[in-house]
């Protein structure tokens, strides 16, 4: 079934008037003052006076030298990335039993990097905040406290680290870490 919409005839846009409908009236008054502007003579004398031929044709009065211009740019930053200290309130460094267990597994920190991390920004550098909980001598979670990266693949890297590391990070038999959570800062770039 077709829709059918109904229009005016010409003849009741008249009889209704210019009250009727606003934004017809403006529209004819725009095209009105507007159209002249828009249509160039091309019948015209050489010598005519037209103001926008005028502008795009005429030369410069004289040379501009743009290396006199004072510049507001501030200054550009290095293309290295900094590491910044990464602050997680109220929780303490993680004592030297957890620290070992963490450098001593840093191929599972050294995975996630790689390949989650480099495989999609070769040139990606990174420090993380990792909290890990620890109970009965033994990592039970880990989480990201803070990270600060080069690039979005830094959220892989950080997602990998909190799958593994409570798999890997084990400490030495006879080693005490007393129940809590703790900080252990890691720091990655490339080579």
């Amino acid at each position: 079934m077709a829709s059918v919409t109904t229009r005016p005839a010409p003849r009741d846009l008249a009889a209704r008037g210019a009250q009727s409908y606003p934004a017809l009236s403006v529209a004819f008054a725009l095209m009105a003052a507007i159209g002249p502007l828009g249509c160039g003579r091309r019948d015209a004398a050489p010598g005519a006076s037209d103001a926008a031929s005028a502008i795009v044709s005429s030369p410069p009065d004289a040379p501009v030298d743009l290396s006199r211009l004072s510049s507001n740019i501030p200054e550009a930053r290095p293309d290295t990335f900094t590491f910044r200290p990464l602050r997680v309130e109220r929780i303490p460094e993680a004592p030297p039993a957890l620290m070992e267990a963490a450098e001593r597994e840093q191929g599972i920190s050294r995975f996630c990097y790689q390949e989650y991390g480099q495989k999609a920004d070769p040139r990606l550098v990174g420090a993380v905040a990792v909290v890990v909980a620890v109970e009965a001598d033994t990592v039970k979670s880990v989480r990201i406290g803070a990270d600060d990266w080069s690039g979005k693949a830094g959220r892989a890297v950080a997602q990998c680290l909190i799958q593994k590391a409570p798999q890997a990070w084990k400490l030495l038999p006879g080693a005490h870490v007393p129940n809590g959570s703790y900080v252990i800062q890691l720091q990655f770039h490339p080579g």
